[in-house]
């Protein structure tokens, strides 16, 4: 599908684009003349923000689809979307994704497995169906929103640092096979450290947690999208976001187990 002008215009889908971590990538995307597909659960937010950018970019081309991509299935949905629209997708971003904090055992079933659903099974459908796609068209992108979480063992949030350390070493693993067997198709692992400036301390249950408040938290989402996009054009597989994260991280790299521990099991807290 064409512009106005003749001109074929690069596509990106970015799921949960129209907020947090997506909606500024969608910024960075559309800045450099990107047409933008959405897909997320919350139609008056796509809406919302959809308006809001289209402010700002007045010229961007925006597609949404209100969809929960966390039920079975929902990735096949997307694609058949895409492929109802005519639209080959040049850069796909698995951004949506939500957390949860508690003592594991009393931690409601449905929402974990809700969870599990959507940051690991929906990323993996995804990634697998227009990896395919991607290849058949002889490029494409896969970026994957993993998480400094996946680097530790995270008290209270087990489930959710699980499904980032998924993603992770799934993309990571994967950016190996397709450099080995020459794929046009490259694949990327974002992670972020903590954010204080998005909705995703409070939809977690998360409000008081340390690491919320502390250095590990000293970035936002612009800084994100700035490292991760940076890191897209200079493909790097793994792009750790945020300076205090690159730093913390080789901090911790080279800290006895014991006290990376004490410091995770410390900053997982709430105050009290």
């Amino acid at each position: 599908m064409d512009d106005q002008s003749g001109t074929t215009l690069k596509t990106v889908l970015i799921t949960g684009g129209s907020s947090g971590i997506g909606y500024a990538l969608s910024q960075a995307f559309a800045r450099d003349g990107y047409r933008i597909l959405w897909v997320s659960k919350p139609a008056d937010e796509l809406e919302e923000a959809s308006i809001v950018l289209k402010q700002d970019f007045p010229y961007v081309a925006l597609h949404f689809l209100a969809l929960d991509l966390a039920v079975p299935n929902a990735a096949q949905t997307v694609l058949e979307w895409t492929q109802k629209l005519g639209i080959k997708i040049d850069v796909l971003v698995n951004n949506a994704g939500f957390g949860t904090y508690g003592h594991f055992e009393k931690m409601p079933l449905p929402t974990e497995l809700a969870m599990l659903q959507l940051n690991a099974v929906t990323v993996y459908e995804l990634t697998h169906l227009f990896l395919r796609e991607m290849e058949a068209q002889g490029r494409g992108k896969i970026m994957n929103i993993s998480s400094a979480a996946s680097y530790v063992p995270m008290p209270y949030s087990s489930i959710y640092a699980g499904t980032k350390a998924f993603v992770r070493q799934m993309t990571e693993s994967l950016a190996w096979e397709l450099y080995d067997r020459k794929s046009p198709v490259k694949v990327y692992a974002v992670c972020p450290g903590p954010l204080a400036d998005t909705k995703f301390q409070q939809q977690a249950g998360m409000m008081g947690v340390r690491t919320f408040k502390s250095i590990m938290a000293s970035t936002t989402v612009d800084e994100v999208a700035r490292d991760a996009y940076r890191g897209l054009q200079k493909n790097t597989t793994i792009i750790r976001t945020g300076l205090a994260f690159r730093i913390n991280y080789w901090v911790a790299k080279f800290s006895p187990e014991w006290l990376a521990r004490w410091i995770v099991l410390r900053e997982m807290a709430k105050k009290g």
